[in-house]
């Protein structure tokens, strides 16, 4: 496989604005965003997928965005942060949307280079060029960041190639991403039918949450001198499932077992949803976290996952939030506040049936999160062979094979 050196300007579309920044802060305020419209991309919509993910987003009024065309993305643009997160890079599907003013795109000349082949460049080799060119004092940023992304050199194989490649690797996200949502409509199924059957039911037979949950209750000491860590930073915002942890010294913090879920009780954690479920640790074993946790744990007899299904919960979550106190910034609720919460007391017979199902449920979710991890290892342990053409795609997709 033959490779010439070039660079991003060289490959960039001949068009105006196809290498471009967003906003001026000034010029586009939280103020003038909206409900509806078109998508406005952050920095936390580039995501480990590769399309941006618009789930979560903000909008601008169409006449608004209309006021900045070159900040416009189409299908196939890429978008870096060059101020924040430095080193995504997210690709843009079908629906158009705006920049926002800590963000870049490069819109490509597809006669020369494949969007996705460039994806995953960035992915790679071109990850290591942004960073080089990021000041690691203060909030991460890029200086003069058009220049900087138009000078960074790529190797490009021939566009056939290109777009093999990016296929190959393309086809384990695909699989990635289908295991994600078929995990995130399982999730939703049990969502809705405890709301159904259990929280949106009259609260004439109202029930203290201590009847059916243990509140911050303490365990013992985790056995070994690095117990599993949990910080902040490892509880999701959304989904089920907690997928990176790490070992630390046992010191004090947080206690929880399998079954446990994790509620953040600290601004802005708990606003932007950052909640937990304990799955993955050994029979027995007991794992050590932050102390801004509190740990929600289903009495004997009930379900484990209903404590997931109740910290998800809207109403519940506002009840936390109301109950927050301290100083602007770094408010937390406490476990005596939440353990005044009322409940509808749920009905046995369809608690014990939910209870079974959910728990399948649960396994397949766990199950899918762990075969993601095995596709994510893949795909980054190909990228860089691929991308230097040490690796042919047909070997590639042999060892692709083997795993799907």
């Amino acid at each position: 496989m033959t490779f010439r050196t070039t660079t991003i300007a060289e490959i960039a579309n001949p068009a105006p604005r196809s290498i471009a920044i967003g906003p001026f802060g000034s010029s586009l305020k939280a103020d003038m965003y909206t409900s509806t419209g078109v998508p406005l991309v952050r920095g936390q919509n580039l995501t480990s997928a590769s399309e941006i993910d618009l789930s979560d987003v903000v909008y601008v009024a169409p006449e608004t965005a209309s006021k900045f065309p070159a900040c416009m993305l189409e299908e196939g643009d890429l978008v870096f942060p060059h101020r924040g997160a430095i080193g995504r890079v997210g690709i843009v599907g079908e629906t158009p949307a705006l920049l926002s003013s800590s963000m870049m795109k490069l819109k490509c000349d597809r006669s020369k280079a494949d969007p996705r082949f460039v994806f995953y460049y960035f992915r790679g080799p071109g990850r290591r060029e942004l960073m080089m060119r990021a000041s690691t004092v203060g909030t991460p940023g890029i200086g003069q960041p058009l220049t900087s992304l138009r000078e960074i050199p790529i190797q490009l194989p021939s566009i056939e190639e290109q777009r093999n490649i990016a296929g190959v690797l393309g086809s384990i996200d695909e699989k990635i991403a289908a295991n994600i949502r078929l995990s995130a409509i399982s999730e939703q199924l049990l969502a809705t039918e405890v709301q159904q059957r259990w929280l949106t039911q009259p609260s004439g037979s109202a029930v203290s949450i201590l009847t059916i949950f243990e509140v911050g209750r303490s365990l013992p000491a985790p056995i070994g001198a690095e117990p599993v860590y949990l910080g902040m930073k490892n509880i999701p915002e959304s989904g089920v499932g907690i997928t990176n942890w790490e070992h630390r010294s046992a010191r004090g913090g947080a206690r929880f077992t399998n079954g446990d879920t994790l509620l953040a009780r600290i601004t802005p954690c708990l606003e932007n949803g950052k909640t937990g479920y304990v799955d993955f640790l050994k029979s027995g074993e007991i794992g050590i976290g932050s102390t801004e946790f509190i740990v929600l744990r289903s009495r004997e007899g009930i379900p484990s996952a209903l404590s997931y299904f109740l910290a998800i919960d809207s109403k519940f979550r506002d009840f936390a939030i109301r109950h927050m106190v301290g100083t602007s910034g770094r408010q937390r609720v406490s476990a005596s506040s939440i353990s005044t919460y009322m409940l509808p007391s749920p009905d046995k017979g369809w608690m014990n049936d939910f209870g079974a199902r959910a728990a399948q449920q649960f396994a397949l979710m766990k199950s899918l999160r762990g075969e993601n991890r095995v596709l994510a290892a893949l795909r980054d342990a190909l990228l860089p062979e691929l991308m230097s053409g040490r690796l042919r795609v047909k070997d590639a997709e042999k060892q692709i094979e083997e795993v799907l």
